[in-house]
């Protein structure tokens, strides 16, 4: 997704996130679709106007086309924008969320809010506040900076929604240690050093051990074997791991090494994963 040279100079700084849970579907509590438009309910509090982009085989085109504004390509947030509307609130809000919302599971409603709902964002009088592309869940970007309290009202949100957080957009820790470098992001571990790089699903991990008399951290990783056949098989699709997962981690000393742990934590408090979080005396690996 790619705003136009007047919106795309801020960053995003955080992102929703949200875990695929087993037997929840989009329109569940849980799901995908719900989760998001909770977040864009609190973010539509913040701002001024909303962008979308419509195909015209979504089942409301006509409506949006008689009812919204139509913005020219001179004016348009979105690049390569066919059908770009302009909705103002909070006067058109009920007519966007009507445009978000899947009734009672309907597949044809699942269809236009996934695939006909091209694009869409909240933005403000100085800039963008939220943009997603409805069909590519990674992109739920949101841009705090200048927008206080929004992050604050976003997390009280989702503080007891499973599986789904507000997270910084750089990841929740990273480090260097020897020329390798890691990061842990919101749904792996990501190493990377001079020849080669890796991203670790965290849905394998089992446990995490620090040793910090060691400077370690010993993970344990469910293997390979025991996946599904569906995630072996979306996993040699969407790009199998270049090396089995390592079992053990250089951490920073002192300080670092105790907010890496605390990182582990954090990410499995928000997003429900299963994994175990344990410091040991143990120095023997």
């Amino acid at each position: 997704m790619e705003f136009t040279e007047q919106f795309d100079a801020a960053a995003p700084t955080h992102r929703l996130v949200s875990r695929s849970l087993p037997g929840v579907k989009d329109w569940d509590e849980l799901g995908g679709v719900t989760v998001e438009n909770r977040a864009i309910s609190v973010l539509m509090d913040h701002g001024t106007v909303v962008h979308l982009g419509l195909d015209p085989k979504h089942g409301q085109f006509d409506t949006v086309r008689r009812e919204l504004v139509q913005v020219p390509d001179s004016k348009c947030v979105f690049v390569g924008s066919d059908h770009e509307f302009r909705a103002s609130l909070p006067e058109d809000r009920a007519l966007v969320e009507s445009l978000l919302e899947i009734p009672d599971g309907d597949p044809a409603a699942w269809t236009d809010r996934l695939f006909y709902f091209v694009e869409f964002a909240v933005l403000t009088d100085q800039s963008w506040l939220y943009r997603s592309v409805p069909h590519e869940a990674h992109i739920r970007e949101i841009n705090a900076e200048g927008h206080k309290g929004v992050i604050e009202k976003l997390n009280e949100t989702f503080a007891q929604v499973r599986g789904s957080a507000i997270v910084p957009r750089g990841g929740l820790a990273s480090w260097t240690t020897d020329g390798t470098a890691y990061e842990l992001q919101w749904n792996s571990l990501y190493r990377s050093d001079r020849d080669k790089s890796a991203s670790y699903d965290l849905e394998r991990m089992r446990q995490v051990t620090a040793l910090f008399s060691e400077n370690l951290l010993r993970l344990d990783w469910q293997p390979a074997s025991e996946e599904s056949l569906l995630d072996r098989t979306v996993g040699r699709v969407l790009g199998p791991e270049s090396a089995p997962p390592p079992a053990r981690v250089e951490i920073p000393a002192g300080e670092d090494g105790e907010r890496i742990l605390d990182a582990f934590r954090r990410l499995r408090e928000k997003l429900g994963y299963e994994y175990d979080v344990e410091t040991s005396s143990d120095s023997h690996l």
